[in-house]
């Protein structure tokens, strides 16, 4: 009877021992996980300050934060180098609605935002999942249906960002938002320090469908941008009207000369982007 309990003291002992280790190694797993998240974050961090969007430029009265409260800019990450995607918008709670085109398979996203322009702070938020159209062909894309939701994960970063407006009501006075890039020879593009906003106008969907083929239901819009003189290729951002986002890129202009864009009409998906976000409408 002795030696039975001596054994079974020694089997418990045993099992405590294991599942001490085995709760050490958890932890030591989840320690490196929120170790590999933070220092990806701090590389992204790291090549924005090279993309010289930290130094901001302060050359107008009105501050940046208010004038673009809701810009956002994905990037995405292939091969070991970051570089700029496209361009969307913060909407509702931990989401940004963008160009489908936007997301690219095989590759990691993350949505930089100038949360805190005062103090030249940006973050770079992961991308939980995306919710794109059911109707957009990636393999044979188009502009219709060019529309896509992304959830960002926050957990790792205080998420104070404003976030837009969106509605079901056609907005034809629009406001366009330019964070401007620059190209390198091998086609990557880069944000810069440079913002800026113009008037734009909604036009007729013909001048459109003339400059480049494309017909123009209501879910897409043609956009006259002629106020704005310097060349737009790369650096289009969404259209507001106030607070309210409008449009995002659908098709950019060809060329320099070119004066015309064609945007998805974010209004015209109102009920799909709640829809896709779980989220009721007010």
């Amino acid at each position: 009877m002795k030696a039975a309990c001596i054994i079974l003291t020694v089997l418990i002992l045993i099992a405590i021992l294991a599942v001490c280790v085995m709760v050490k190694f958890a932890t030591d797993i989840a320690f490196e996980e929120r170790k590999r998240e933070h220092a990806q974050a701090s590389n992204v961090f790291q090549l924005v300050k090279t993309m010289g969007v930290i130094a901001l430029n302060e050359n107008v009265s009105l501050s940046v934060s208010d004038r673009f409260p809701y810009l956002a800019a994905i990037t995405r990450n292939s091969s070991n180098s970051w570089s700029f995607a496209c361009f969307g918008s913060v909407i509702l709670i931990k989401w940004v609605v963008t160009s489908a085109h936007c997301r690219k398979p095989g590759t990691t996203h993350r949505v930089l935002l100038l949360h805190d322009y005062s103090r030249n702070s940006s973050l770079t938020y992961p991308v939980l999942f995306w919710r794109l159209h059911e109707k957009y062909n990636s393999s044979k894309p188009t502009p219709k249906y060019d529309i896509a939701v992304a959830k960002l994960n926050v957990d790792f970063y205080q998420f104070s960002m404003k976030s837009s407006l969106f509605d079901d009501k056609l907005a034809t006075v629009v406001e366009a938002s330019v964070w401007k890039t620059v190209s390198t020879m091998d086609k990557k593009v880069y944000l810069t320090n440079d913002f800026d906003k113009f008037d734009a106008r909604v036009v007729d969907k013909t001048r459109c469908y003339e400059g480049y083929g494309v017909d123009l239901d209501d879910s897409l819009m043609c956009v006259d941008m002629s106020p704005y003189e310097d060349c737009f290729v790369f650096e289009f951002g969404p259209l507001y009207a106030g607070d309210k986002v409008v449009g995002v890129l659908a098709v950019k202009p060809a060329d320099c000369d070119t004066k015309l864009a064609i945007f998805t009409n974010v209004s015209h998906y109102t009920n799909w982007i709640m829809r896709s976000t779980h989220t009721n409408y007010r």
